[in-house]
């Protein structure tokens, strides 16, 4: 019986990591982490700076979000798990169009510095690819969308070495990394390998693009 109960509880605690922590909130937690902990990163005032961030949130989570919630209402997926690699095609490419025109309808705006289209930029690539790779392999969104959330936050710590508040955001980066990784091959959602290639996808193109373009 207490075997049965804490399998019940990490079930249920990967299942709310899952949830939670799910690679389309990533990019409004990495550009929190551009506008608020580096210096000089844009001329907003904190108001701007956090209705900036509240765009992001509305363009990347909410309406992505509320699309494959209508994918699962009119039966176009089973469930919002996506545990076929096949039901997960309709969404990521909505998904990767969505990113893409938003890319497009914000390169002008004023408060876009060059961080932070790179920043736009390297995360609309990681959805895109993403969404070319599951046409032939299931690889991990979720950890592509930590891992690459880590890859920005180190690259930053990197090309501004003056910046001294990353410590806590890279922090909880790492403990999400693992926890995520843990809780997707937990619930048996993927295999190491496409745990291992969703995180090295994410990192590699985040860390990158922040090093060689930002």
């Amino acid at each position: 019986m207490p075997d049965l109960e804490k399998n019940s509880d990490l079930n249920l605690a990967a299942r709310l990591i899952t949830y939670i922590f799910q690679p389309l909130l990533m990019p409004t937690a990495v550009f929190w982490v551009v506008l608020f902990f580096i210096e000089g990163s844009s001329n907003l005032t904190d108001k701007g700076k956090s209705t900036v961030v509240g765009l992001v949130f509305v363009t990347t989570f909410v309406i992505p979000a509320l699309t494959v919630i209508m994918f699962k209402v009119t039966k176009v997926i089973k469930d919002l798990h996506m545990k076929d690699r096949r039901e997960r095609l309709m969404p990521f490419m909505f998904i990767s169009i969505f990113y893409l025109i938003v890319s497009f309808m914000i390169e002008g705006q004023q408060w876009m510095t060059p961080l932070l289209k790179v920043t736009f930029v390297a995360i609309t690539t990681v959805v895109v690819v993403t969404n070319g790779i599951t046409f032939r392999w299931k690889i991990s969104a979720h950890t592509a969308g930590v891992f690459g959330s880590l890859g920005f936050i180190l690259a930053l710590q990197r090309a501004f070495p003056s910046t001294n508040y990353l410590l806590w955001p890279l922090l909880v980066a790492i403990a999400l990394c693992g926890a995520v990784s843990w809780a997707r091959l937990y619930l048996h959602a993927h295999t190491p390998k496409e745990v291992l290639g969703g995180a090295l996808l994410g990192f590699v193109v985040c860390y990158g693009s922040i090093l060689l373009f930002a």
